[in-house]
């Protein structure tokens, strides 16, 4: 640990960071505290390389906690990667959201993620059906009025997002059952 922590002091190329975070990562996963990296993930998902990108995502999904204060700072980002026009970069932030998104932040990604229900790739509805899913399980306020929209991914053309639209129509179905 002392040694991964050591190369998170040191000027890293984005490679080399990328090698630290997964590092980080595994350190985490076996229980150890790198909390010391954790800044660095929420950094790297700034960053303009697709890769890095996405390893900086998954590094702060893996990390980061529903309530983190660092969570704050990557509000910001995943609103712009969810409306950007490269869908690996709408696909990574999609990806985090639910691991890292707690209930004051919901306002700020709701309707962008909304929006990408008319998406024009499959696996990018599919991925929003799913995080309003989470939404859905956080505050079930935020589905107030946008049933409509969900019953339309229930009949889309692709069977991953009518499957994916299933739960959180069931949820909401069983919840408001008497």
């Amino acid at each position: 640990m002392s040694t991964l922590k050591q190369n998170f002091t040191g000027q890293l190329s984005q490679k080399r960071m990328k090698e630290a975070l997964v590092r980080m990562m595994y350190a985490e996963m076996l229980g150890h505290d790198a909390s010391f990296g954790h800044i660095h993930a929420v950094n790297m998902t700034q960053q303009t390389n697709l890769v890095s990108k996405r390893v900086g995502y998954l590094a702060s999904a893996v990390c980061l906690c529903p309530g983190h204060e660092l969570t704050t700072l990557i509000v910001n980002t995943l609103r712009r990667d969810v409306a950007s026009s490269n869908h690996v970069e709408v696909c990574a932030s999609l990806i985090a959201i639910p691991k890292i998104i707690s209930e004051p932040f919901l306002p700020a990604l709701t309707q962008p993620v909304f929006n990408l229900l008319e998406h024009n790739l499959e696996t990018v509805r599919k991925k929003a059906v799913m995080v309003l899913h989470k939404f859905y399980q956080i505050s079930p306020d935020t589905m107030a009025g946008q049933t409509d929209k969900l019953r339309r991914a229930l009949c889309d053309k692709d069977p991953a997002v009518m499957g994916a639209s299933l739960y959180i129509l069931h949820e909401m179905a069983e919840s408001n059952v008497g």
